[in-house]
């Protein structure tokens, strides 16, 4: 009887023990967070609100920790509650009951230098330091020269763009599609360029994408597009993006359709008769590219598009330059991430670019008309605002850009590009 009891009074202890035992996953929080990235302009604050809930069933205190990663000049700051809190201030502590919430709301602004920059936001519980969460808030200031888009899923390929657009003179900011969202034409037409690239990941191009991308380049903007199997897989009936919509995309956009599969050939050369590549020689794979390049498309170049790159010396096309309205588009077959060399990928940037950014050769029949005078700024200096007046001369509309620069001679706001007609005009900033 008195074994019988103990092994009773054990178990009962056993039960009171695992009773009173705290659960290792009790911390827990939820961080809602509703968007990442935004384009501004420099000087305006850009403020990612977000909401913390402490989601366990006890009372626990937590630290926000901010990494800036942002130009020198550039500000960031914290605020919790109502209270907000300085720059120099790059961690905060703070008490949530259970189930209480709190707003995390942190603003960037954009100073001097042009560009992009990032806030890393880090949560971390207290109680429970394995309980932590990390998001990263992103802005790129309108006016740069050069916008590079991640849409691939693979983080490794953007170095290749970053390298290739950074050796051409100008400013460029990066944007993860995947990360910081949507872009519309309206975020995007302060830039001069925007080169949007998909990798291997050709489902990424969504129809908002599209339509976006239309809109830019038809104001005016100028679009490098590359992606591995991109034309197939949107161009060929049965691939698996495929629909009428989308052939048509690329045939209005790029000037380009999709003839084959596969070129099956490791070199590309550019067009011996055309102005922007004549002489380049890439090798597709190799070297210290990503090696992507495993089945490069065959284009054709309809009417509104150029063949500007061929597989081989004079085989089928790789490359396409296109008009659309009043901007320019240059698409490629393969993934410009797996050409061999940096250098090789420095100079079709280089030569793309040249012919976005400074129109170094026409598309058709493209008339320059004079600019007549010296344009006025009034009143000069100003205080909010200020109005540009200007005249174009000739008799033909002419691709026109409006560009502010600072004291230091940076381009700090694009006022306006596309194409005006003859006459005075007149713009305010």
């Amino acid at each position: 009887m008195s074994a019988r009891r103990c092994v009773i009074l054990l178990t009962s202890l056993l039960v009171s023990i695992l009773a009173i035992a705290p659960a290792s996953a009790q911390y827990s929080f939820d961080w809602d967070v509703p968007w990442q990235g935004a384009v501004k302009d420099m000087l305006i604050l850009e403020d990612f609100m977000t909401e913390l809930t402490n989601t366990s069933a006890v009372t626990d205190s937590f630290k926000v920790t901010l990494v800036k990663d942002m130009p020198l000049f550039w500000q960031a700051t914290i605020c919790e509650g109502p209270v907000c809190y300085p720059p120099s201030v790059t961690e905060h502590t703070f008490i949530l009951g259970p189930g209480e919430s709190t707003n995390l709301d942190f603003a960037i602004t954009a100073a001097i230098d042009e560009g992009s920059g990032s806030s890393i936001a880090t949560v971390e519980s207290l109680s429970d330091p394995g309980v932590t969460e990390t998001n990263t808030f992103t802005i790129v200031t309108s006016g740069l020269d050069v916008l590079v888009v991640d849409a691939s899923e693979d983080p490794s390929y953007l170095a290749y763009y970053e390298a290739a657009v950074a050796s051409y003179p100008g400013t460029q900011g990066s944007w993860d599609r995947d990360l910081l969202g949507d872009l519309s034409a309206a975020d995007m037409a302060g830039f001069g360029a925007v080169v949007w690239y998909v990798g291997t990941n050709t489902s990424s191009l969504t129809v908002d994408d599209r339509v976006s991308l239309k809109d830019y380049v038809a104001g005016g903007g100028s679009l490098f597009l590359s992606g591995q199997n991109l034309a197939n897989d949107f161009c060929s009936p049965g691939s698996p993006s495929y629909t009428p919509e989308s052939r048509a995309w690329f045939n209005d956009l790029l000037g380009a359709d999709f003839q084959a599969a596969n070129a099956g050939v490791a070199t590309v050369y550019g067009a011996a008769d055309d102005p922007i590549t004549a002489g380049l020689v890439l090798s597709l794979n190799g070297g210290d590219g990503a090696g992507n390049n495993l089945s490069p498309d065959v284009l054709t170049a309809l009417s509104n598009g150029k063949n500007s790159l061929t597989y081989n010396n004079g085989g089928p096309t790789a490359g396409v330059r296109g008009a659309y309205h009043e901007g320019r588009t240059f698409f490629v077959g393969f993934a410009f991430e797996g050409l061999a060399t940096g250098s090789q990928r420095d100079a079709l940037m280089g030569d793309v670019l040249d012919w976005f950014l400074n129109r170094v050769a026409p598309v058709g029949a493209e008339v320059q008309s004079p600019l007549l005078g010296q344009p006025s700024v009034t009143p000069n200096p100003f205080n909010p605002q200020t109005s540009l007046r200007f005249e174009i001369g000739g008799s033909q509309a002419a691709h026109t850009e409006v560009v502010i620069y600072d004291l230091r001679g940076r381009a700090v706001r694009n006022l306006f590009r596309g194409t005006l007609e003859p006459g005075p005009r007149t713009m305010n900033w």
